[in-house]
């Protein structure tokens, strides 16, 4: 047991059970999810502990809970049709935050995800995309102001995109974010992406 762990010790975000943040038994109640997009995957249902777990990693800052979540998404990262993916070798692309947010909270909890990809497939993390306009957070919104909400919110960086690439954020609400990431992407170059979310 480290220091932080002495003074701050780990317990489970869904029973609170001391040791883990994901004990065994919340472990059993996690459900994969089982609603197929078009090009994208989605590891699993958005509720109970890893809700729990996402809003703790976006708003209480634990981000020491990322062994725990590389071990939960293992698994789930074998999906047949994302290892097919893999194969071609795609560039790996977190989802970016705008400036001022990732400031303010110290870090963007898609490039966790997207470096458990990486490591996961070893597979190269590129930095091809900026969000260029703050918004409002996709949960506070009807569908209708979603849509609107991401309009021009991402350019492309300048130089050369893979011609592949595996788009990574952690949750799938409407998927209007990740469908204007992917059309600004294949606006500069990309020929074929393929989202991963940790849960929708």
């Amino acid at each position: 047991m480290d220091f932080w762990e002495f003074i701050f010790p780990r317990s489970c975000l869904g029973c609170k059970k001391s040791g883990k943040y994901f004990c065994g038994e919340c472990r059993k109640t996690i459900r994969k999810n089982d609603q197929a997009d078009l090009n994208g995957t989605s590891l699993f249902k958005y509720k109970g502990i890893i809700k729990i777990a996402v809003k703790a990693l976006k708003y209480q800052f634990l981000t020491d809970v990322k062994g725990e979540l590389s071990e939960l998404m293992d698994k789930g990262l074998e999906d047949e049709e994302l290892s097919e993916f893999v194969k071609l070798k795609p560039g790996i692309q977190a989802m970016p935050l705008f400036w001022k947010r990732e400031n303010w909270r110290g870090f963007n909890q898609a490039e966790i995800l997207a470096k458990i990809a990486a490591n996961k497939f070893n597979l190269p993390i590129i930095n091809g995309l900026e969000r260029v306009k703050e918004t409002k957070p996709q949960a506070e919104l009807s569908r209708k102001e979603r849509l609107k909400n991401v309009k021009g919110i991402f350019k492309a960086k300048p130089g050369r995109l893979p011609r592949q690439i595996l788009l990574v954020d952690d949750v799938w609400t409407t998927g209007a974010t990740i469908k204007e990431a992917v059309r600004v992407l294949k606006k500069a170059g990309a020929e074929r992406i393929w989202s991963l979310t940790l849960a929708r």
